[in-house]
């Protein structure tokens, strides 16, 4: 069953697609500026923290939809682009991609080009942190003006998902210190990136096969009343692999009561069998199960939360048990990456 927050968003979509429809004959005889800005006003009513933006003249163009790097807005763009229907020779896309070469841009007369930013790179909770200088001097007037701008060139070398999703931690370089920064040109970082995630942080993106490896931790956290709460985290490594992989970007929790051995075993049965139905065609991966105050929660980074919500509906029906069931949007596997080791 949709929650309300799911059918307004479902409805808003179906309107939106509906109206490029029934406009797409007069969206063909405009070019440039004036068909992005007929495609926003389109938009606005319905998603009016998104914009649209294209690639190419009509009748042949991609209309790329964003969210401006906001990840708050990720759910309901990958919702619309998700849902949008066949147009003819028009393509679809979510987010903006990477360009393809070093560029310049000037904002409130300053300029400054790709290759004037340099970045150093590390490790850090799965992400990928920063910290930026850059290669020319910068007035003291124009500091906070030029990390902005920085900002906004990391978004379109590593691209919109990438930069929102993937990237921890950004640091900025004392003024005083810029002068031996010896940090990689920013219009020459995305290989460098990619290799880090791939590399370094083991984020490949392909599905594990075989038996997943496990680790066992455990962990307190601080309960209201102050008192301590003990965890114990079984942590599927393999599922590293897939850390912010764009089609596996909800979260899928099922609770159940183990107040006996009895309620352990049929709560293991219940995720095992659940787990393969997920797997068997790469639909989610189980990523970690904490035990904590009588409540085992499995944990499931999914492509399609609805499925996976009726794959356990299915599997409780006739068991007894109490299974209570969660979803939420954690493209950068927030959840799972919590229990990741620290960078050495």
């Amino acid at each position: 069953m949709l929650t309300t927050t799911e059918e307004l968003r479902a409805a808003a979509c179906t309107a939106f697609w509906q109206a490029v429809s029934a406009n797409l004959r007069r969206l063909n005889d405009l070019t440039g500026r004036d068909l992005v800005d007929a495609l926003n006003e389109l938009l606005a009513p319905f998603f009016p923290d998104l914009a649209a933006e294209v690639m190419g003249d009509p009748p042949r163009f991609t209309l790329v939809l964003t969210a401006h790097g906001s990840k708050d807005h990720f759910e309901d763009l990958m919702a619309l682009v998700g849902s949008a229907p066949a147009l003819p020779q028009v393509e679809v896309e979510a987010f903006r991609r990477r360009v393809d070469e070093g560029f310049s841009m000037r904002m409130n007369d300053f300029e400054l080009a790709s290759s004037d930013v340099l970045v150093k790179h590390e490790p850090y909770r799965g992400l990928v942190a920063l910290e930026i200088g850059f290669a020319k001097p910068i007035p003291m007037d124009m500091q906070d003006h030029a990390r902005h701008m920085s900002f906004i060139m990391l978004d379109h070398i590593l691209g919109e998902y990438d930069f929102a999703v993937k990237i921890g931690p950004v640091d900025f370089v004392d003024a005083g210190d810029q002068a031996s920064f010896d940090g990689v040109p920013l219009d020459e970082f995305a290989p460098v990136f990619d290799a880090c995630w791939r590399g370094e942080l083991g984020h490949t993106g392909v599905f594990p096969g075989g038996e997943h490896a496990w680790s066992s931790i455990s962990a307190t956290r601080e309960a209201e009343d102050g008192s301590e709460i003990k965890a114990v985290v079984t942590r599927n490594d393999a599922a590293n692999a897939l850390v912010a992989r764009a089609d596996l970007s909800h979260r899928f929790c099922a609770a159940v009561p183990v107040d006996s051995s009895e309620q352990l075993e049929q709560a293991q049965s219940h995720e095992e069998r659940l787990t393969m139905l997920l797997q068997k065609h790469e639909e989610g991966c189980c990523t970690h199960v904490v035990l904590e105050q009588g409540i085992r929660t499995v944990s499931y980074q999914v492509a399609d939360p609805f499925a996976a919500l009726a794959h356990a509906r299915s599997l409780e029906a006739g068991t007894g048990l109490s299974v209570t069931l969660d979803v939420m949007f954690d493209p950068a596997w927030d959840a799972y990456r919590e229990w990741l080791d620290e960078p050495q």
